[in-house]
């Protein structure tokens, strides 16, 4: 059995290979070559916004992660990152069926762990060029679907725990269902916000969610035919 999980989620051991350096030493080196402009010329707000998005991953998990399983090798750490994404999409659903929803410190954690995804998808297109290129395109498409989710998912925390849907009883599936709806631009309208708090809130995920489908999925999706012209070819 364990040679099958193996196999399942590494595929062969000599995949795994090492890394020559850190997930800390990246991101120093990362810095500097944004400040330095050692790959891209920028000035101004874009240069802030890269610096911004590239010295703010020590501030959350997922680098840490990244450098704790990094000494197991390249696809374990790979691997750990991926469960590290799923668990993330699924707690705001353990919040809101848990009922913790009710709880300040759910709204801080999905908000904390929100802004880490913001953040890294931002990242994929405004710093791009410090990346190492990923092994697998799709793979990066099937995270950010996982992505994707989670923002809907800790959205519908935010409107449940600050109460933006109004008072009347409302079960968690209430608000999965307002945040997903929203997240598709759909707007049935049988439910809406019923404060200016809750209106900004869904503006925020609106404006979030179209930038996310039209800049970077279709991103991504030009790498995937890029990649794949170049294995027919």
């Amino acid at each position: 059995m364990k040679d099958v999980l193996y196999k399942l989620f590494f595929g062969k051991p000599e995949y795994n290979k090492p890394l020559n350096h850190s997930a800390y030493l990246a991101y120093k080196v990362n810095v500097r070559r944004i400040w330095n402009n050692e790959k891209h010329h920028d000035i101004g707000f874009e240069k802030v916004l890269r610096l911004f998005l590239v010295a703010t991953q020590i501030l959350f998990p997922g680098m840490h992660i990244r450098n704790i399983f990094g000494k197991f090798g390249v696809i374990k750490r790979n691997v750990a990152i991926e469960f590290y994404v799923f668990f993330k999409t699924m707690l705001p659903v353990f919040f809101l069926l848990s009922g913790l929803y009710k709880y300040k410190i759910s709204l801080f954690i999905s908000c904390y762990l929100l802004i880490e995804t913001i953040c890294y998808v931002a990242s994929l297109i405004f710093v791009s060029d410090i990346f190492v290129k990923p092994r697998s395109y799709r793979r990066n498409i099937l995270m950010l679907f996982f992505n994707y989710m989670e923002i809907s998912l800790s959205f519908a925390v935010i409107y449940a725990c600050l109460h933006l849907l109004g008072d009347k009883p409302l079960v968690a599936m209430d608000y999965i269902y307002f945040s997903i709806v929203t997240s598709t631009t759909i707007g049935y309208g049988d439910m809406h916000p019923v404060s200016h708090l809750g209106q900004l809130m869904v503006c925020i995920q609106a404006v979030m969610v179209v930038a996310f489908i039209v800049l970077f999925l279709n991103f991504f999706g030009s790498k995937v035919e890029t990649l794949h012209n170049e294995e027919e070819s």
